[in-house]
């Protein structure tokens, strides 16, 4: 009897760890997190201890936001994102510190990029690559201006009216998917035909870095005196052309630069079996440098870190090293990014935006996301029996797929820390918009898959 009391009583443990690790943070942020940290501050001989002190809070909240959620279908980043907000003072002096928060938040975003290329084989993404791009680009634009456009003119409806910049970067931030978030979903998803899976994995791993060119153009231009079509219409501007063509160029320079170091590592572990610790460094330093050596030159670090990902291919020998630095993201990078946005947002005013950040989001998945896979990819269906065709069905799953996770999280926090205006509701609709993705799409995507009849 014991034990069966145990089996129904334990799918509800989950959620029970969940919620007591959520208000037991809430509860000492709010009521004792001022004077924790005006305590630590006082250390003469530890000037640094608030710093040390809230990382130490983000290696305790990714170990609760990994086993809250390890068996239950909610992603992990969600967990971290209201742990985040919950820790919201205690998270203050990193929160406040630009340099810290800044070096955080873009080197976990170049090592996350950098998967995304490592998961993508380069094979499948040039034999997907027009529908990728179409995807990618053309899709991309579509889905940032129609997000704009749907929250600009909503806002008014429920009281809130948002400046055009934040408006205009909502939805450049917020236009792309998430590998992070949409492999592990389809790992255990079995398909009738490879091309859909294949098409969302490859479109997650480039829209990404499309997303992120998109914003940087648009973090450039004075937003604030321009209408939204305005921005748009400057993307096609020789200043704004030769701006993305040098971000491009040196981005896919050093993206090979990165590669090239890379394969050097792997010609040196054939040769020498042993493993050492300095492997995996060099190994997880790669995409910060590419990153870093793009930026210099005024390329996209991102695309660099994509791109040296893609063009690498982990041998068997290198497995250990690679299990490594998918440690690190699981337990490190992924979580930071998540429970920093949750830290920038106040809960009063996630409450205050919820209403228009909820129906955003509802109408991102189920109207502009559909209507974009069908205007890039609909003509595939056109194709019949046609290999490289798609059937309805396939365009629907693929519409389906809306995931948004770490990038567009990182996006969030680096427009808050280089627009000096006001981005009231930036954060806030962004936020709410990676919630209700992340927690609708996942386990439902299976479900979905074999209901149009795309998977067994």
């Amino acid at each position: 009897m014991t034990g069966q009391i145990a089996t129904i009583a334990s799918p509800r443990l989950p959620y029970v760890w969940l919620v007591l690790a959520i208000a037991v943070l809430a509860a000492v942020s709010n009521y004792l997190g001022a004077d924790i940290l005006s305590r630590l501050a006082a250390l003469e001989d530890a000037p640094s201890a608030p710093i040390l002190a809230a990382l130490v809070l983000f290696a305790l909240c990714s170990f609760a936001s990994f086993y809250a959620t390890r068996d239950t279908p909610l992603p992990s980043f969600v967990v971290a994102i209201a742990l985040g907000v919950a820790g919201h003072g205690l998270f203050a002096p990193i929160v406040a510190n630009t340099s810290a928060l800044s070096a955080i938040v873009t080197a976990s975003a170049a090592i996350i990029l950098f998967s995304g290329g490592l998961e993508m084989p380069l094979r499948e993404f040039i034999r997907f690559l027009v529908k990728i791009a179409l995807l990618a680009f053309p899709g991309v634009i579509f889905t940032g201006y129609a997000l704009s456009f749907v929250v600009g003119e909503m806002g008014p409806e429920f009281g809130i009216v948002l400046s055009t910049a934040v408006v205009t970067l909502l939805g450049a931030i917020l236009a792309s998917t998430d590998p992070a978030a949409i492999i592990p979903v389809l790992e255990h998803v079995k398909f009738k035909r490879r091309a859909p899976k294949d098409i969302v994995v490859a479109e997650s791993a480039l829209n990404d870095v499309v997303g992120t060119l998109l914003t940087s153009a648009f973090l450039k231009l004075p937003l604030a005196g321009i209408t939204l079509a305005a921005a748009y219409a400057a993307l096609a501007t020789p200043e704004t052309a030769r701006f993305l063509a040098e971000q491009s160029v040196f981005g896919l320079l050093f993206g090979f630069a990165g590669f090239v170091m890379l394969w050097l590592l792997a010609r040196i572990k054939r040769r020498h079996v042993l493993r050492y610790g300095a492997d995996q460094v060099y190994f997880l330093a790669i995409p910060i440098l590419a990153f870093v050596g793009a930026a210099i030159f005024g390329g996209s670090g991102f695309l660099a870190a994509f791109v040296a990902g893609l063009l690498f291919h982990v041998e068997e020998h290198m497995h250990e090293i690679e299990r490594f630095f998918y440690q690190v993201i699981d337990g490190v990078a992924k979580p930071a990014i998540f429970l920093l946005v949750g830290a920038l947002v106040d809960v009063h005013a996630l409450i205050a935006y919820a209403p228009l950040g909820i129906a955003a989001a509802l109408i991102f998945m189920f109207v502009i996301r559909p209507a974009m896979v069908f205007l890039m990819l609909g003509v595939y269906a056109l194709l019949g029996n046609n290999p490289r065709g798609l059937s309805r069905n396939e365009l629907l799953f693929i519409s389906f797929v809306r995931e948004t996770g770490a990038i567009p999280a990182v996006l969030l926090v680096t427009a808050m820390s280089r627009m000096t205006a006001p981005m009231s509701g930036l954060v806030e609709i962004g936020m709410w918009v990676i919630l209700i993705t992340l927690v609708l799409a996942p386990p439902l995507t299976p479900w979905v898959a074999r209901r149009l009849g795309v998977a067994d």
